[in-house]
């Protein structure tokens, strides 16, 4: 082999080594990742004065009594019933497909309007650099396809985000979804919950 020859394959070798690293060098993200599933939880508002703390091995400071979120609507417990409720997303297509379905809700909820909310930050290949993360994003729209009007203590909702967000996912193009929070909020009644705040929210109960 000459020199010539040897070089023209090394510089060859080094120019497809360079373009599949500008081609493969996106941002880290898993082999999969299709799904989420939450519960749905009372919202509370956070513990700005405490005036009390918890008992145990390790004590925590707390604020007595909790406030609810939304005083109106809520899962039914003072009502004698207790409701349930479950969130889902699912990638579908290119895009994410959003599911919530509570049933038993209290007395407060019956005829409202609930709407769905969810706080996002994506990771994504679609700015004109590359790769890029979004300035963090709270989706809550009062279309029809992401609110429901609670019927006998039901609601049940089932949008997408390309449905509330035109053209925020494309099929194809890598993104990673981190999800920093979710949950329902009653838009109508008598002193609905603000902006930013939810009636119910994804969580976990125990036990």
């Amino acid at each position: 082999m000459t020199l010539h020859s040897r070089s023209s394959r090394l510089l060859a070798l080094g120019v497809f080594v360079l373009t599949a690293s500008v081609v493969w060098a996106t941002h880290d993200e898993p082999g999969r990742g299709k799904s989420v599933k939450a519960a749905f939880v009372t919202s509370y508002e956070p513990c700005t004065a405490p005036n009390t703390s918890t008992t145990g091995g390790f004590s925590v400071l707390a604020c007595a009594p909790p406030v609810r979120t939304d005083p109106v609507c809520g899962f039914g417990a003072l009502d004698g019933m207790v409701g349930v409720g479950k969130a889902k997303g699912v990638v579908h297509d290119g895009d994410v497909d959003l599911f919530a379905t509570l049933s038993r809700l209290g007395l407060g909820c019956e005829g409202r309007r609930l709407c769905g909310v969810i706080q996002v930050r994506v990771t994504t290949d679609r700015c004109p650099e590359g790769s890029c993360t979004t300035a963090d994003l709270t989706l809550t729209n009062e279309t029809a396809t992401a609110c429901c009007l609670v019927n006998q203590g039901n609601c049940r909702i089932r949008t997408t985000i390309n449905t509330e967000i035109f053209d925020a996912l494309r099929d194809g193009q890598r993104a990673g979804i981190q999800l920093l929070g979710c949950g329902l909020r009653r838009v109508d009644g008598p002193t609905p919950p603000p902006f930013g705040k939810s009636t119910f929210v994804c969580g976990m109960m125990s036990p």
